[in-house]
């Protein structure tokens, strides 16, 4: 006998479940809120009158947060737990119940989706508090960068048409003297009134790094904002309120540098719980995953001893292209599918492009499906980061570091590596360029 429970879960309002019992309806629908008496309730409603050797199961879609609670309380009284995408729920419900978009009927359909085979659904992992805190705060973290390099992009696109000849001259605007210039010093009339001692003064009051605080560098620096100031002046004339632009850009720059003292402090939090989850490092120790990459991957796998193998946390991140094969003939080409968690995918991407660098079985595979298969950079790099998914298995399942070897499987260093890369595994910039043209639309599509 086997006992499914669908269960359509609810952002604010009530829950709505249905029992099912080999196939068949059992009782009426089960409605619960989001709160410990109700949720218990439910949780001995779908425990009640179990037999013997009786398989439970829930199935549920991941609808906000809400199901963490009722997974973790679900799986606390042993009951299996899945979770199951809304494209295949919808494509489901259509199937059977084509006119009819209800609680009821979407939990109806959860519940029948194990009788209409398809993907195995793998129970749900309900992480660690910690592990749980580890990827909340890394996706928090890439948030905050997004949020920071766009702010970036529309400072500069302001400099861009209020003060063109200002982005020659200022450092880089990552830097935080470069803010600090726009912050105070973008008013072409706030500039020509002060003295040139006044900006030398607060430039090398904002310098930092590298930056001299005095000498021909700040010299120049206050010469090149000056002369910004006076061509902004002669190309907009009174057409634009520099006072309102100076506010404007003064509070947006406020913002980025609250952001980057909060990606500090997120940073340290970060870091700390890594070294609490993963005290041996292993991870890091894979070319390619550096210090911001490897709490990511921690975070989103949480525990290796979850999957079942190297195949099954590759499907889980999702790297590999839709299938197109029909009528005997094969479409290579397609688009990765949408499966598979989005962050993990970024990450191993990210990790996979510095790793083919560093890495010579790594860059050989790279190098190979460049120049023999017709690869374009992306399909190749997707192959990388699936082998590279391969290695971060191996080393979180037996807690090793990771040894760098080359083709032939010998211990070696990164700069033998790397020498071993430049001389067999170059991919010319021609046939990069060749890979990219190939890639152009077809006509009509």
């Amino acid at each position: 006998m086997h006992r499914t429970v669908g269960i359509d879960l609810a952002i604010r309002g009530d829950h709505v479940a249905q029992i099912f019992e080999n196939g068949k309806p059992v009782g009426r629908p089960i409605r619960f809120r989001h709160d410990a008496p109700s949720l218990d309730a439910f949780v001995a409603s779908v425990s009640a009158d179990v037999h013997t050797g009786t398989a439970v199961q829930a199935i549920m879609e991941p609808t906000g947060m809400s199901w963490f609670p009722v997974a973790h309380r679900l799986g606390d009284a042993g009951v299996e737990v899945a979770r199951v995408k809304g494209k295949r729920v919808k494509a489901l419900r259509r199937y059977l119940s084509e006119h009819a978009k209800t609680d009821l009927a979407d939990a109806h359909v959860l519940a029948a989706i194990p009788s209409f085979g398809g993907p195995r659904l793998d129970p749900v992992h309900v992480p660690s508090p910690k592990s749980h805190a580890l990827q909340r705060l890394t996706k928090q973290r890439g948030r905050l960068q997004d949020e920071v390099a766009a702010s970036k992009r529309r400072l500069m696109d302001l400099v861009r048409w209020a003060s063109p000849v200002l982005e020659r001259v200022l450092p880089d605007l990552r830097t935080r003297l470069s803010l600090a210039v726009l912050q105070h010093w973008l008013d072409p009339d706030r500039v020509l009134r002060a003295r040139k001692s006044t900006l030398a003064r607060f430039i090398a009051e904002h310098a930092s790094g590298n930056q001299p605080h005095s000498g021909p560098f700040v010299d120049a620096l206050v010469d090149g904002i000056r002369d910004a100031a006076r061509q902004a002046r002669k190309l907009h004339r009174h057409h634009v309120d520099f006072v309102e632009l100076q506010m404007e850009v003064a509070v947006e720059i406020e913002l980025v540098l609250r952001k980057i003292e909060l990606l500090g402090t997120l940073e340290r939090r970060i870091e700390r719980l890594y070294s609490e989850l993963q005290p041996d490092d292993v991870l890091r120790t894979i070319p390619g995953v550096g210090q911001r990459l490897a709490p990511v991957l921690a975070g989103v796998i949480h525990d290796a001893g979850r999957f079942r193998s190297e195949r099954h946390l590759r499907g889980f991140c999702g790297l590999f292209p839709r299938r197109a094969d029909s009528g005997g003939a094969e479409r290579p080409g397609q688009k990765i599918t949408a499966s598979g968690n989005d962050r993990i995918k970024r990450a191993l991407m990210l990790a996979a492009d510095t790793a083919r660098k560093i890495d010579p079985k790594l860059a050989e595979t790279y190098w190979r499906l460049m120049t023999t298969k017709g690869h374009h950079h992306k399909q190749a790099l997707c192959a990388v980061a699936n082998r590279l998914a391969n290695r971060i298995y191996s080393v979180l399942r037996d807690g090793r570091p990771y040894v760098l070897r080359d083709v032939d499987g010998l211990e070696i260093s990164v700069a033998d590596a790397k020498a071993i890369i430049a001389e067999r595994y170059h991919v010319p910039n021609g046939l990069r360029a060749s890979r990219r043209a190939s890639r152009a639309p077809r006509a009509g599509a």
